[in-house]
């Protein structure tokens, strides 16, 4: 990763142009990305078809095919702000406010309900995000990557939370865009998007920090060839933690503790400190073992996919990716892997590694006979649709 080769070179910002210029290159970029935006809506609708055929009886029919645990505390602070007598154990402050400030204000212009407004937010983002996967792949390799890596972030485990009343689709669509302008070196757009990113799942963090340490890693190589890095960088890099670090702040005057937050999640059980419950999990899971919780086929997918993430991400050192989409890829990772406190949840905050699937899509994409590659995505769109059963659907006593 250390060389960089003439595709890897970042493109530098260009004067700005007009509104008629973005506008346009937005028009040009979607017609480009349209075979990945059916695609994706194509796995997604097999996907949503068989998990809907199979839930059945599991309690999704009684609070609706995409709400689920976490989805009540949406819909409660988009209703009631951050109060705290929503539920006598656990804390509303755990969840960031983007999400359920823009199912807030939908509600207030449109008179929707507050839930249909999420579902309104997370699918566009969802859609958003294909986008900005196929641009990504198109920028790293080459079109038919990009379609295929759309897919692919549609076909991982729990895949059914692109859909649901859940903050995650919003966070990543916003981290994946944060992420190409990074590449591309738009400096304030990476810087505003990983803002509002860090503003909406803790996982977003991983885009923040890429950010920040790419405007660093700016300055000091282009002051190395006796060139000036401007002010963007340094723009990009105060704006990008504002999000993250204003609702920390936010939360530890509520609180009146500086550790508020971390008080917060400690309510409810995840916090850093977490790698080895994870790694004991692992463990169980290959055994297959402990009252039953690790034999199921799902468990031992999920056991499988904390075992693949790493392999992936030694695949992307192999391949020299670039370094801003290793660094965001093994940054995320690490969050997941040390702050989860559930096993069901793990591939969840996992959809935020989407890279990992960069290489996978590479691969697809030169197969000579592509029948065989869509096959294998039907195939997959089928068992995402069954792992989908596997998310929790009630949380229990305290729960909104």
């Amino acid at each position: 990763m250390s060389s960089t080769t003439e595709q890897e070179a970042p493109i530098r910002d260009s004067a700005p142009g007009g509104f008629a210029d973005l506008r346009a290159s937005a028009r040009r970029s979607a017609w480009r990305a349209w075979p990945a935006l059916a695609g994706y809506l194509a796995v997604r609708l097999v996907s949503t078809l068989v998990f809907g055929l199979l839930s059945s009886g599991h309690g999704y029919a009684a609070r609706g095919m995409f709400v689920f645990v976490d989805s009540g505390w949406y819909q409660q602070i988009a209703e009631r702000g951050y109060d705290t007598s929503i539920s006598p154990n656990l804390s509303p402050f755990a969840f960031e406010p983007l999400y359920p400030g823009l199912m807030a204000l939908g509600h207030t212009v449109t008179g929707l309900s507050v839930t249909a407004v999420g579902l309104t937010i997370t699918w566009v983002a969802a859609v958003a995000c294909a986008w900005a996967l196929f641009e990504l792949g198109r920028l790293l390799r080459d079109a038919r990557t990009g379609v295929l890596f759309a897919i692919l972030w549609a076909l991982m485990p729990s895949a059914v939370i692109q859909g649901a009343l859940y903050a995650d689709t919003l966070a990543i669509c916003l981290t994946a865009w944060a992420l190409y302008a990074l590449l591309r070196r738009k400096w304030i757009t990476a810087g505003v998007l990983a803002c509002l990113a860090g503003a909406t799942r803790p996982t977003a963090n991983a885009i923040v920090l890429t950010v920040c340490v790419a405007a660093v890693v700016e300055f000091f190589q282009l002051r190395k060839q006796g060139r000036s890095a401007g002010w963007r960088p340094w723009a990009g890099f105060v704006i990008a933690p504002i999000g993250a670090v204003g609702f920390l702040s936010y939360v530890a005057y509520r609180m009146g503790s500086l550790s508020g937050y971390m008080k917060a999640q400690k309510k409810w059980g995840t916090g850093f400190g977490n790698a080895g419950q994870v790694l004991h999990r692992i463990k169980l899971g290959l055994d297959g073992s402990h009252a039953g919780h690790y034999d199921t086929g799902q468990s031992h997918l999920t056991t499988a996919v904390l075992l693949v993430v790493p392999i992936l991400i030694i695949v992307m050192f192999v391949q020299r990716q670039r370094w801003e989409v290793v660094l965001y890829t093994v940054v995320v990772s690490v969050i997941v892997y040390t702050a989860i406190h559930d096993y069901t949840v793990v591939p969840r905050e996992l959809l935020a590694a989407f890279p990992i699937m960069l290489a996978p899509a590479g691969w697809l994409a030169k197969v000579k006979r592509q029948w065989i590659v869509w096959l294998l995505i039907a195939v997959l769109a089928v068992a995402a649709g069954w792992y989908a059963g596997y998310v929790t659907v009630d949380g229990g006593p305290g729960f909104p």
